[in-house]
């Protein structure tokens, strides 16, 4: 029986591994964790990590590459490599590695992601129209101030991208009775039975989207086409009182205008998890602003979430080994 090399390089804890070791008798599961794949891997389930000769060695008899990011030259560290799947829902920090250019399968764990982060974007929908900080900042003041707050039911959300992501953050906002827009690429082979959208539009008709959207949920990837979708005049076609909410990259918005747009009023406020510098530098303005709720791209890292990535690249082993289509391959002329 012959062995097939798995190598794992992210943080995980022995129980993950023994999952993955299950999967099939005739793997070999090494398990070297490379500090620059997962720089800020949770430290619950710190490893410390390995020697670069000793991940070097490693590379070279790999078939299979469990990781989150890829050298440049990865081909050439691991000339046995077939296939690697990501434990990130996005591909765009390995854009450049020789890997997306060659025969090499390339998988990702899109779904591991859906439900944390739309929880996460609609906790931020409803802390910006319940007025969250504001509630906040009078709780540490001893404060007792009553005002109105703003309500979800009736209001509509726009969906930029109707991916994993969007289908579940559809279902919540349907929870709430809101109603539900999106815009996808390809808009003609949507499938109602997917998720609760009212009505999916394409990309064309974005503004309109923005127009009528009280929140605007963006989801989509950042490729050249999406690279700074979100504009000035983009925001400016929002409503004043809508609130704009990212939690995909944050390429994909221009902050200098998104800065602008909250200042001077275009929109009521934003919700931001992705930035377009990360760490957010100390002097942007985003810090300060009080129409905006952040967070340090952490919506899909919940204690579940190393779980969903584990079931996503096991799934996919028993299919590699059978000899199956893999799930959530990433397209290299899409990008994602």
């Amino acid at each position: 029986m012959e062995a097939r090399e798995v190598l794992v390089t992210i943080r995980l804890n022995q129980k993950h591994l023994q999952q993955i070791r299950e999967v099939d008798p005739r793997l070999r599961v090494h398990y070297l964790v490379d500090e620059t794949a997962q720089p800020d891997a949770p430290r619950a389930i710190i490893s410390s990590p390995a020697p670069p000769e000793e991940l070097a060695r490693a590379l070279q008899g790999t078939e299979i590459l469990f990781t989150l990011r890829v050298p440049p030259d990865l081909l050439a560290r691991a000339p046995r490599l077939k296939w690697v799947h990501l434990s990130s829902h996005g591909i765009d920090h390995i854009q450049g590695s020789d890997i997306l250019n060659s025969p090499v399968l390339v998988t990702c764990s899109r779904g591991a992601y859906a439900a944390p982060v739309a929880e996460h974007a609609l906790w931020m929908m409803l802390s910006l129209v319940k007025e969250g900080p504001r509630l906040y900042r009078q709780q540490q003041e001893k404060k007792w101030e009553r005002f109105p707050l703003g309500d979800m039911e009736g209001k509509t959300l726009g969906l930029v991208g109707l991916g994993s992501i969007a289908h579940r953050a559809a279902h919540l906002a349907r929870a709430l009775g809101m109603r539900v827009l999106a815009t996808k690429r390809h808009h003609e082979s949507w499938d109602p039975g997917l998720a609760p959208v009212d009505q999916v539009l394409p990309p064309s008709q974005l503004h309109r989207l923005l127009a009528e959207s009280d929140f605007v949920l963006i989801t989509v990837p950042l490729i050249p086409e999406t690279r700074e979708l979100i504009g000035e005049a983009q925001l400016r076609a929002m409503k004043p009182t809508a609130y704009l909410i990212n939690v995909a990259r944050g390429g994909v918005v221009d902050e200098t205008a998104l800065v602008r747009a909250l200042k001077e009023g275009w929109i009521a406020g934003a919700g931001l998890d992705v930035f377009q510098r990360e760490p957010l530098p100390p002097e942007s303005e985003l810090w300060a602003l009080p129409n905006v709720i952040s967070s340090p791209h952490i919506a899909g890292v919940t204690p579940r979430l190393w779980d969903r990535a584990t079931d996503a690249f096991c799934q996919n082993l028993r299919r590699y080994l059978a000899g199956e289509e893999l799930l959530n391959r990433v397209d290299r002329e899409k990008g994602y």
